[in-house]
């Protein structure tokens, strides 16, 4: 069942993913051109062309551009990436990863249990993170983990955070946090909030409320499940759910319908990770272009590769390539970088890492 804040922000998705270049090899991906990215632009969800500010801190290729407007240009300097805004867009897919490199940390005393990251769409350098708790909130954090501002989503009730995700919606990009835990009391019923994208100015509040927002309310077939990994469908803006169990216990995927359909999760299928050494699942990410996912344990982090010219969902199926992962105390989040180039993470707690891997 969905429900609706102060004004309805959507109605049915139907953008597709951005064509996808091999970082090395420039292979295509089948996939429709243009997918949401930035809105009024329809093109990659990296960027739009445009004018920005000063670059943004990072890697390499990392995105350039200031913190507010419609923001700039993306440099894909990783290992030969490619990115060109507009309709017909391609991101990359990196052949290889490189050794993990750091960033910064998060040491605003706000981030005090930081659980969930997503790359933004619609602001080059800056990625969203939340805290694990039960509070409608995420944070806009630079690469080298400034805090640039707050979101509250006024009106949304939740339970426990776990994840977070930017996908498409009719507005061009929407922010998905996910209210899938279940560790704070058992429940039947769990929650995935989308608002649409917002833009990030540093020079602005520090806080910013967010009115709009909708909440899909779901249940899953099989019984009750924790869960702390959410990924959105580039293409269709479907959503997938991983379950969290013990330690050595592979996972399960779940699919959600896109928002403006109703509808329980119906099952995927079962992986074959976490794998035995392996702590628990506790974060995932779809690949910009729908090459495939991330799925990122506490010690160990797999990249499932989607078949060439199937949908997302067929990556479920797939053997995993472990990939590089930086050593972190308590590996929690990951997220893609917007043009496809590598991808970020960062651990739990207090005053966390963020590290950066890119195109080998």
């Amino acid at each position: 069942m969905t429900r609706r804040g102060a004004a309805s922000v959507v109605a049915a998705l139907f953008l597709a993913a951005p064509a996808c270049t091999s970082s090395s090899t420039g292979s295509q991906h089948d996939a429709a051109s243009g997918a949401g990215g930035s809105v009024g632009g329809g093109g990659s969800p990296t960027t739009t062309a445009g004018t920005g500010g000063g670059a943004g801190s990072g890697p390499a290729g990392s995105s350039s551009g200031g913190l507010s407007g419609a923001a700039g240009s993306s440099e894909a300097g990783a290992a030969g990436a490619e990115n060109t805004a507009g309709d017909g867009a391609t991101c990359s897919v990196c052949d290889a990863y490189a050794e993990p490199q750091a960033l910064g940390t998060v040491a605003d005393a706000r981030l005090d249990a930081l659980s969930g990251m997503a790359a933004s769409w619609r602001n080059p350098g800056v990625l969203f993170v939340h805290n694990d708790r039960d509070q409608a909130r995420f944070f806009a954090v630079s690469e080298s983990g400034e805090l640039l501002q707050t979101f509250d989503i006024s009106g949304a009730s939740v339970s426990d955070i776990e994840d977070i995700a930017v996908g498409p919606c009719a507005a061009g990009s929407c922010v998905y946090i996910a209210d899938i835990g279940d560790n704070v009391t058992p429940r039947t019923e769990y929650v995935i909030v989308r608002v649409e994208e917002p833009l990030v100015d540093a020079a602005g509040p520090i806080e910013v409320a967010l009115a709009d927002f909708e909440q899909l309310s779901y249940s899953y077939p099989d019984g009750t499940h924790n869960g702390e990994s959410l990924l959105a469908d580039p293409a269709t803006g479907d959503l997938f759910v991983i379950s969290k169990l013990a330690a050595g216990m592979p996972s399960s995927a779940y699919h959600l319908p896109a928002f403006g359909g109703d509808g329980d999760a119906s099952k995927v299928g079962d992986l074959t990770v976490p794998a035995a050494g392996d702590q628990p699942a506790t974060a995932a990410d779809a690949h910009p272009c729908g090459a495939g996912f991330l799925l990122r344990t506490n010690n160990t982090l797999y990249e499932f590769r989607t078949p060439a010219g199937t949908a997302l969902e067929q990556a479920f199926a797939v053997t995993p390539v472990e990939v590089p992962v930086a050593d972190e105390q308590q590996g929690e989040a990951v997220t893609y970088r917007p043009d496809g180039g590598g991808y970020y993470t960062t651990s739990e707690g207090a005053s966390p890492p963020i590290d950066f891997v890119g195109c080998n």
